[in-house]
C-alpha cells in the first residue's frame, strides 16, 4: 500500500544532472547526486547510459565526482578531491585534480592537477585543455617563514574595495575574477588567455577548437551590467573585441560552424527584458538578427526537487537546440539559419520541465521531470519526436508514495488578463469536509510554477491542506511584456494573487476562506511581507529569504546595486518616496498576520537585515512572529541547503501553519 509523502523522503531522492553525449552519440554520461543524512551533505557519482539497449551503470563511487566531459568515445574526464592532498594547501593555494575513467570499467586514474580553483574544463586536443579558473586579481601575500602568525584575510577579516563585494553561494568575490586559461600537459604549463581584471561570464569553442569566443566584463571598481563579446585565436594568440559592453550583456554563446557564432544580447531598459538572438559571420564581420521566441534561453520552471546544472543550449549539425519556458513548461527549440534567413521549430512541447540537455546527430538527451515524477534522463529522437526514458533512478520512491495531481485551469483577472491556476487538493480529499489551504508564491519574479513534482507542496497536501499557485504578471514564459512589472511591484502582482485566491475559493467550496496561509521565498518572500501589510484576509504567513526594505536590499546585496534599483526604476537618492513606498516595511505597523521568517546568514542575494527588520517591526507591533535563522546557508537553502536544514525548514513551516490554520 502506498504511503503519504513525508518530509524525510528528501533523503531518498536521486538527482541527475550534467548530461553529456559521447562523441559517437552512443552513450550518455551524467551525474547523480544524493543526500547523505549521516554526513549532512551531498554525494555525487558518475553514471553512464547506453542509448541502445536502455541500460544504466554507475561508474564512480567516491562521492565527489561530477560534471564529467568526454575525452573520446570511451573515456571520461572529471575533477574530484585528491586522495593524497587537501583541496587547499596550508598557504591557501587551491588545487584541482583531474582524473580519467574508462566507461567499460576499472579505477579512475589521475591525469594532472593544477594549483587553481577550476570551475570547468574543455579538451582542446591531445594534452591541451581550456580551464575556467576563479582567481584573485593579485596573489595573496604569504607570511615569511618563521614569522609570527598574523590575522589572515578571508579567515579573520575581509576587505571590500569594489561592487559586488560578495555573491550568493560564492562568498566574497572582491578582487576575484573568472579567467580562461590554456593548460598544456607536456611541461605542465598554465597560460591565462584573459586579463587579471576581466570576469568571464560565458564561452564557446569552435568545432575545430581553433577559435574561442567569450563574453567578459572588465572593471577595477564597480562591475558594469554589460559585458564585451571577444574572439580569441589559438593559432596566433590574438584577441579581438567583436562588440563592447556599452550596457549590453552577451550570453549563450555557441558556434554553429567555424564561421558562424550564435549569441544573445540583452539590454537593461527594464528588468525582465528578453534577449535578441544574433549571429556573427566571422569572415564577413557581419551581425545578423535571428528569429526568437520572446524568451530567454533556459528553464525557469521552479521546484525544490532538482539539483545540479548542465547546458541549456547545444549546436549540432549547423543548427542550434535550446530550452525556453513556455507558460509553465519547458520546450525544446531548434533554430536553423540559411544565409540571412532563420527558422524556428519546436522539437518537444510536453508538459513538465527540462533541466539540461546535449545533442549529437539526430538525438537529444536531457534531464526531465515528467508526470509528477522526479528527474530522470531521457532521449528524444529529433526527427520523430519519440521520447524514451533511459534511467529509473527514482522508481522505488515513485512506486512507494501517493502524490496528488494538480488541477489546472485558466481564468481572467480584474484587468482581463488570462492567468494559470494550479490546485492540489488534500490527499484523500473528501468533498464533504472543509480544509485549510496555502497559497504558494514563487521567486524571481521572472520564473514560473508548473505541474512538476514539488516536495514542499506534496507534503502540505499529504498533511491535509489545499495548495494552490499561479504565475502572476512578472513571471516568465509569457514574453517580456507580461514580465515587465517595473515600478509596479506590489501592485499588478498583488492584484493577481488576490484575484486568484478569490477564484480558487469560488471553485473549491471545501477550502475554508478563513484558514488560508501564504508562503514564498525571495520575490515570494517580498510578496508575503507586502501582503500582510496590505490585507488581513490570510491567517498565517511563512516568509523566506525575503525583502522588506529596498534601501538595505539595494545597498547590501550582490545584485541590489543594479538589479533592484532597475526594478524600482530609480535610486534612493533620486526618489526616496518610491523606495520607501515599495518597501513592505513601510506598512509593517498595520500587519496583524502571524508570520514566520526563514532566513540564512550567508544569503547575499536577500541579506538577513531585511528579515530582521520585518521581524522586529512585527514584534513591536504585537503581531505573533518568529524567525528561524540558519547558519552557513545561503539563498538556496530550500533547493541545495544541507539536508538536515532542508528538513528542519519544512518542519518549521508546517508547524507554523498547523498552529494558525489548524489550531494545533
Amino acid at each position: 500500500m502506498k504511503k503519504p509523502v513525508s518530509i524525510q523522503d528528501f533523503y531518498r531522492f536521486k538527482f541527475p544532472s550534467f548530461v553529456r553525449l559521447s562523441p559517437d552519440g552512443k552513450l550518455a554520461s551524467f551525474t547523480v547526486t544524493q543526500m547523505d543524512e549521516q554526513a549532512n551533505a551531498y554525494n555525487s557519482y558518475l553514471y553512464v547510459s547506453g542509448l541502445e539497449g536502455n541500460w544504466v551503470r554507475q561508474l564512480s563511487f567516491g562521492g565527489k565526482e561530477k560534471n564529467a566531459v568526454w575525452l573520446d568515445a570511451t573515456t571520461l574526464l572529471f575533477s574530484a578531491p585528491a586522495k593524497d592532498a587537501p583541496k587547499e594547501k596550508d598557504d591557501g593555494t587551491p588545487s584541482t585534480v583531474f582524473y580519467t575513467i574508462d566507461v567499460g570499467g576499472g579505477e579512475a586514474q589521475e591525469l594532472f592537477r593544477v594549483e587553481q580553483s577550476v570551475g570547468s574544463i574543455a579538451p582542446l586536443g591531445p594534452g591541451r585543455f581550456l580551464l575556467s579558473c576563479n582567481c584573485p586579481v593579485e596573489a595573496a601575500q604569504k607570511p615569511e617563514e618563521g614569522a609570527p602568525k598574523a590575522a589572515v584575510q578571508g579567515k579573520d577579516f575581509e576587505i571590500f574595495e569594489e561592487l559586488p563585494f560578495w555573491f550568493n553561494a560564492r562568498g566574497v568575490v572582491n578582487r576575484k575574477r573568472n579567467r580562461l586559461a590554456l593548460y598544456e600537459q607536456e611541461g605542465g604549463t598554465l597560460t591565462f588567455l584573459t586579463g587579471p581584471w576581466s570576469n568571464v561570464q560565458s564561452f564557446s569553442l569552435s568545432p575545430s577548437k581553433s577559435l574561442l569566443a567569450y563574453s567578459a566584463s572588465t572593471y577595477e571598481d564597480v562591475s558594469p551590467r554589460g559585458n564585451a563579446l571577444c574572439l580569441y585565436s589559438f593559432a596566433d594568440g590574438t584577441t579581438r573585441e567583436l562588440f563592447p559592453a556599452e550596457g549590453k550583456a552577451h550570453e549563450d554563446l555557441a558556434f554553429l560552424d567555424e564561421d558562424s557564432l550564435f549569441y544573445t544580447r540583452t539590454g537593461f531598459e527594464w528588468p525582465g527584458r528578453n534577449p535578441d538572438y544574433l549571429l556573427y559571420r566571422i569572415s564577413e564581420g557581419k551581425e545578423l538578427g535571428l528569429l526568437h521566441p520572446d524568451a530567454p534561453i533556459g528553464n525557469s520552471v521552479g521546484t525544490d526537487s532538482s539539483y545540479g546544472g548542465g547546458a541549456a543550449l547545444k549546436a549540432s549539425g549547423g543548427q542550434l537546440y535550446f530550452l525556453t519556458t513556455d507558460w509553465s513548461s519547458t520546450k525544446l527549440n531548434r533554430l536553423t539559419v540559411d544565409g540571412e534567413e532563420s527558422r524556428l521549430s519546436v522539437r518537444s512541447r510536453r508538459d513538465g520541465a527540462i533541466a539540461c540537455l546535449d545533442v549529437a546527430q539526430d538525438v537529444c538527451v536531457f534531464v526531465g521531470m515528467r508526470d509528477r515524477q522526479l528527474g530522470e534522463v531521457y532521449s528524444l529522437n529529433l526527427n520523430t519526436g519519440e521520447e524514451l526514458r533511459l534511467s529509473s533512478l527514482n522508481n522505488e520512491f515513485t512506486a512507494d508514495v501517493q502524490t496528488v495531481a494538480p488541477d489546472y485551469f485558466t481564468f481572467r483577472n480584474r484587468d482581463g488578463v488570462e492567468l494559470e491556476g494550479y490546485v492540489l487538493k488534500p490527499l484523500d480529499f473528501d468533498p464533504k469536509k472543509v480544509y485549510p489551504g496555502v497559497l504558494e508564491m514563487h521567486g524571481g519574479p521572472k520564473v514560473s510554477f508548473g505541474g512538476i513534482y514539488h516536495h514542499e507542496m506534496q507534503c502540505l497536501s499529504a498533511k491535509g491542506y489545499f495548495v494552490f499557485y499561479t504565475n502572476p504578471r512578472g513571471s516568465d514564459g509569457r514574453g517580456e511584456a507580461f514580465a515587465n512589472i517595473t515600478c509596479n511591484l506590489g501592485n499588478l502582482d498583488f492584484n493577481d494573487f488576490m484575484d486568484f485566491t478569490d477564484e480558487v475559493i469560488r471553485r473549491y467550496p471545501q477550502l475554508d476562506p478563513c484558514k488560508i496561509g501564504i508562503c514564498g521565498g525571495s520575490y515570494g518572500g517580498f510578496m508575503c511581507n507586502w501582503m500582510i501589510g496590505h490585507t488581513d484576509r490570510f491567517a498565517a504567513a511563512a516568509s523566506q529569504r525575503s525583502i522588506s526594505n529596498y534601501f538595505t536590499k539595494a545597498l547590501t546585496t550582490d545584485i541590489g546595486f543594479n538589479h533592484n534599483m532597475s526594478q524600482l526604476g530609480t535610486t534612493p537618492w533620486k526618489d526616496f518616496d518610491t523606495f520607501w513606498r515599495t518597501s513592505p516595511l513601510s506598512a509593517a505597523p498595520t500587519a496583524k498576520t502571524p508570520t514566520l521568517f526563514i532566513q540564512s546568514d550567508e544569503d547575499y542575494r536577500c541579506w538577513m537585515s531585511d528579515a530582521l527588520q520585518m521581524y522586529s517591526a512585527l514584534k513591536l507591533n504585537g503581531t505573533p512572529t518568529k524567525l528561524c535563522l540558519f547558519h552557513g546557508e545561503n539563498h538556496e537553502l530550500s533547493r541545495s541547503g544541507k539536508p538536515k536544514n532542508r528538513v528542519y525548514r519544512l518542519q518549521e513551516i508546517f508547524a507554523w501553519f498547523d498552529q494558525y490554520l489548524k489550531g494545533e
